[in-house]
């Protein structure tokens, strides 16, 4: 009978030693494919970078437990092989991968090892993106060619977001040139207060398109034109305007029916005339989904002389480009997009290169014009807030009879209404939900530094960047921020 049970229990200890064994591979196997799958993500996520398939084995094998970096051996004493990663397409990879299992019971009948395999595809998700990039391209671009660095610099970051493809995922980008004011496009005039558009005005030119600072605070609002409609922007002409004595003298805009010269400014520089004088050539570009128009709208800038810097009314003019109130207004139906929209992030890119500044071209009258003339008072250039004369910004005018003493007071005065203006934009912006980033180009001045910083919607989201080469790695560094937060999960 002690021969016959113990014959007859071999099956049966063959039959847990199946089981046993079963249960080590089925654990194995599961265990492979749930590193497999963890390592497939961030795989897909750092499709394009170059540490990503390093990264997404080490986390492989961190799932697999491996015991050793010297040797493949893991969960339960199993060997797996290498990942192996497999790019289908721009955003999708495979993962592929065996483990050894060894066996236990099964040895004895001259079973194992098992190897077991485990495959997964995992495709990034790509989070939607409406960017607005604001650029400063003042007259002080022009100089040592810093708009072409701007037009390269800016056009490296779309490069990066599109790669070579003309459209990308739910990707949408606006370009909002600025100076001292901001041209919207003349095709918009049916946004203009009633009335207010008078072609012959702008004799044998036409209306740009630039508008004029809305008053009673609508400044600093995204209000559409529905609710607060524009003025258009018109430097009248200072021919004949200014006296000294009974002779008359050079205004800082002289010009007339046969002496419009704002076409050729780049070569004319702040000796540039004409109604639209201080207007950007090229008009806010809205959201729109080909990278090949976003870049033909760079490659368009030209550093735009006179006026200023207002950095508030560019900043304004970027939010109408991403606020759901204009949706509509600059012709697409459906964009810009609510705000908190799931999958969606609203980002608004600013550039300058000076602190905000009115000003005051001394070729020519009024302001600190080359010769004395008749009721000579404080002023500059003519902007969207009209002449600093009158005043539209809301400060104390100086009036102590030294004209370049009161000049500069009046425009640091107008400075700070500015600043104040731009700091507000920044936080209401922010509080809306659009991310901001902020750059300075050639600024060394502290305090327009820190209300840079403070603008931007954190600390690393602002970049100094004190020569050109600093310009093109604060966008390049843009770039992939806003191409990673397209794949963040």
């Amino acid at each position: 009978m002690g021969v016959v049970g113990a014959l007859a229990a071999v099956p049966l200890i063959l039959v847990v030693g199946l089981a046993v064994d079963a249960t080590r591979v089925w654990l194995v196997r599961a265990r492979l494919q749930t590193a497999l799958d963890a390592a497939a993500l961030v795989a897909a996520r750092e499709i394009n970078v170059s540490a990503g398939t390093a990264n997404s084995t080490a986390l492989f094998w961190s799932n697999f437990g491996r015991t050793s970096k010297t040797d493949n051996t893991g969960y339960l004493g199993a060997t797996a092989t290498i990942p192996k990663v497999a790019k289908v397409d721009a955003n999708t990879v495979t993962m592929t991968s065996q483990a050894s299992v060894a066996t236990t019971f099964l040895r004895l009948a001259g079973v194992g090892p098992v190897v077991v395999h485990a495959s997964t595809t995992s495709q990034r998700a790509i989070n939607g993106m409406e960017l607005s990039l604001v650029l400063d391209i003042t007259g002080s671009m022009a100089t040592n060619n810093n708009i072409a660095t701007l037009r390269q610099a800016a056009t490296n970051l779309v490069n990066i977001l599109y790669g070579s493809a003309d459209t990308q995922q739910n990707l949408w980008v606006a370009v909002v040139p600025y100076v001292a004011s901001v041209n919207l496009g003349n095709q918009h005039a049916s946004w203009l207060t009633a009335g207010s558009l008078d072609q012959t005005a702008y004799q044998n030119a036409s209306w740009m398109g630039c508008v004029e600072a809305r008053a009673n605070g609508n400044d600093s609002t995204d209000a559409t034109p529905a609710a607060a409609p524009f003025t258009p922007f018109l430097w009248k002409s200072t021919l004949g305007k200014y006296f000294s004595g009974t002779k008359a003298v050079t205004g800082d805009n002289d010009w007339s029916a046969t002496h419009i010269t704002e076409a050729q400014q780049s070569s004319n520089g702040n000796s540039t005339v004409g109604p639209n004088l201080s207007c950007s050539a090229t008009p806010v570009l809205p959201l729109t989904a080909s990278k090949a128009t976003v870049l033909a709208s760079i490659a368009g800038l030209q550093a735009t002389y006179r006026g200023g810097t207002f950095a508030n009314l560019g900043m304004q003019a970027g939010w109408f480009t991403l606020s759901p109130k204009w949706r509509g207004w600059w012709g697409s139906p459906t964009l810009p997009l609510d705000y908190n929209t799931p999958f969606m992030t609203k980002v608004l890119v600013i550039m300058t290169d000076g602190t905000n500044t009115w000003f005051d071209w001394d070729g020519g009258a009024p302001g600190l014009a080359p010769t004395t003339y008749t009721g000579q008072k404080v002023d500059a250039d003519y902007t969207a807030y009209g002449r600093l004369s009158e005043n539209r910004i809301g400060i104390t005018m100086p009036n102590t009879g030294n004209i370049t003493n009161d000049l500069n007071t009046a425009n640091a005065r107008a400075k700070t209404q500015i600043d104040s203006r731009l700091s507000a934009l920044c936080t209401t912006l922010k509080k809306s939900g659009i991310t901001l980033y902020t750059i300075t180009f050639g600024v060394s001045d502290s305090a327009t530094q820190s209300l840079w910083q403070n603008c931007a919607s954190k600390a690393e989201n602002y970049f100094n960047s004190p020569t050109q080469a600093a310009l093109q790695g604060a966008f390049q560094q843009i770039g992939t921020q806003l191409s990673n937060l397209r794949l963040a999960q």
